[in-house]
């Protein structure tokens, strides 16, 4: 195999990492802001109680399929969590991770500056 052919997947699996590390940018996000329901903030959690459970889909000394089902119970726990956290929050977490400003407010908004004239 050459050079030239290990190409795609180093990208495909650089691709794959940084998706998890947004996902894991945006749950960590969602979990501390104030308009997520607690309720939901109670999935991620859970999802990283069962790795310390001993309750196991899979023993962890099979080799490679113990540590595989932990790693898949932890991303769709994640993936749950931001399903069920509320849409508008969710979207405005994704386009600050991105870089792209919130929208403004609906109606005028006057930038203005003040200065106190009497302190008395």
């Amino acid at each position: 195999m050459t050079q030239r052919d290990q190409t795609p997947d180093l990208q495909h699996i650089a691709g794959f990492l940084g998706e998890i590390i947004n996902q894991l940018r945006l749950v960590w996000r969602l979990l501390t802001d104030r308009n997520v329901p607690i309720w939901a903030k109670a999935i991620p959690p859970l999802a990283l109680l069962y790795l310390i459970s001993p309750i196991d889909l899979l023993p962890d000394p099979v080799l490679g399929l113990g540590q595989l089902d932990d790693l898949a119970v932890i991303l769709l726990g994640f993936k749950l969590f931001v399903e069920m956290c509320p849409s508008g929050v969710v979207q405005r977490h994704r386009d600050e991770l991105i870089g792209n400003p919130p929208p403004e407010p609906d109606g005028e908004v006057v930038d203005t500056t003040y200065r106190v004239l009497d302190d008395e």
